[in-house]
């Protein structure tokens, strides 16, 4: 009954505002189960199981605190289950929940889990969420295994700590319990190295193309069709998710190994300089791990990175940014307009304009977000400018990279960074959606008229 009633009660409430709710019950309960005595250790405050709870829940990786030392065994679960819940959403599991009571969803519990998903439509979204389950935990449980075959020491702690790498890994989180300074230990390992960037890449792509593509390569298996044809069933949308990833993580790869070759790149082998190159062009997907030394960083890389992590990963998956396809839009946009073209066409396929509107938002959003938490930043802290703006961008991306300034910051300063992280999360728009009062469109149509431009 009391079920039943909590179901009832969430049709009164906007599906923006149910999702950023569920992230607050996430948030609350894994700061209090943090701040029992025997989930760390001492000097653990409240403020620190706070922010490792906003952190862990919004798969970000920013933290007061160092998993390996601070925390007992029950709190990395707690904190594991944070990050799984915080990647996959609470809706997930509550919609797992009823599935196991075998109840039906309801429309509005259809939809609802379609917003949390990023789902096109609220066709079969049970199926789609045990597609989703089925997928995260397969990938979770391969990466799991081949990071045991790494981290294995005949202890059941080092089962834990590769399972824990996985599914953070997977969840873009970016949080580890392996040691004290993430896998900068491991960065000659090409088995961790590798199998932690592809774990990430999976996670951040997106669930869409990757149930796009497995649909395709079974058909043209089916009917033995060759690559292009493969090729051009896959949808628009997974040709751009694809096609910007190569993109962002070829030219990240790129400019970390020219800029860092000597920098923090320095004293490594070729073959270890560029595996450092890659790992940490695509940890910057919103994953948050890292294998060279950030404090050695130059300016010029860590503004490059900034704006490389407020991009992340892609819709529909378990990165945040504002998302490869809204870069992809404002790209061709901007290309379109340069042209004077009035109609915005990719692949023979029109776009329609409320994508690059909502685009747009997007990005003035994000930077409106970014500009008001570094003066906040700016006022409360005493601490390097630069270095700032990579604490947010890395908080408001959740990506969870710092170049060690983290358990420097004041109250005010945590206090930002987890609201940016928070905001991350959900998405500006969703957050501002929770907070709008619907009005009905009363039909009055006005004169259009010329604003200059430019």
């Amino acid at each position: 009954m009391l079920f039943e009633g909590f179901r009832l009660r969430l049709k009164n409430h906007k599906p923006s505002t149910v999702l950023l709710a569920s992230f607050f019950i996430v948030i609350v309960t894994g700061t209090l189960l943090l701040c029992l005595p025997f989930s760390h250790k001492s000097g653990v405050g409240f403020i620190d199981c706070l922010f490792a709870a906003v952190s862990a829940s919004c798969v970000t990786g920013l933290l007061t605190i160092t998993p390996l030392t601070d925390l007992t065994v029950f709190g990395k679960i707690v904190l594991l289950l944070m990050i799984q819940i915080g990647g996959l959403s609470l809706v997930s599991f509550i919609a797992v929940a009823l599935k196991f009571r075998k109840e039906k969803l309801s429309f509005y519990e259809k939809k609802l889990l379609k917003d949390s998903l990023n789902k096109y439509d609220d066709r079969d979204v049970s199926g789609y969420l045990n597609s989703i389950l089925i997928y995260t935990f397969v990938t979770e449980g391969i990466g799991f295994i081949i990071l045991l075959t790494q981290f294995y020491d005949g202890s059941l702690y080092s089962v834990f700590e590769s399972m824990f790498l996985s599914i953070s890994a997977f969840c873009n989180a970016g949080i580890d319990i392996s040691s004290t300074t993430s896998l900068l230990a491991y960065n000659s390992n090409a088995v961790v190295n590798i199998t932690v960037t592809v774990l990430i890449i999976l996670g951040g792509i997106g669930f869409i193309v990757w149930f796009d593509v497995i649909e395709n390569i079974k058909n043209a298996i089916k009917d033995k069709s060759g690559i292009r044809i493969f090729y051009r069933r896959l949808k628009l949308h997974t040709k751009i998710v694809i096609m910007m990833t190569i993109a962002l993580l070829a030219s990240a790869f790129a400019l970390i190994l020219v800029f860092e070759y000597n920098g923090a790149l320095a004293g490594m082998g070729i073959k270890d300089r560029m595996l450092a190159a890659w790992f940490n062009s695509a940890t910057l997907r919103t994953a948050g791990f890292y294998s060279i030394d950030y404090s050695k960083l130059s300016e010029v890389t860590r503004i490059i990175m900034c704006v490389y992590m407020l991009i992340g990963g892609s819709p529909g998956g378990t990165a945040g940014g504002f998302k490869t396809t809204t870069l992809f839009l404002m790209l061709i946009t901007a290309k379109s307009i340069l042209k004077t073209k009035k109609n915005i066409h990719f692949r023979n396929r029109h776009i329609k304009e409320d994508n690059f509107v909502k685009a747009a938002v997007i990005i003035f959003l994000y930077a409106a977000f970014i500009f008001g938490g570094m003066i906040i930043l700016a006022l409360s802290e005493k601490l390097d400018t630069l270095d700032l703006l990579f604490e947010a961008c890395s908080a408001l991306g959740t990506v969870g990279l710092t170049v060690g300034i983290t358990t420097e910051l004041s109250l005010i300063g945590k206090i930002v960074i987890m609201i940016m992280m928070f905001i991350g999360r959900v998405g500006p728009t969703t957050l501002l959606l929770s907070m709008n009062v619907e009005n009905k469109d009363n039909g009055i149509t006005y004169p259009d008229t010329e604003i200059i431009v430019g």
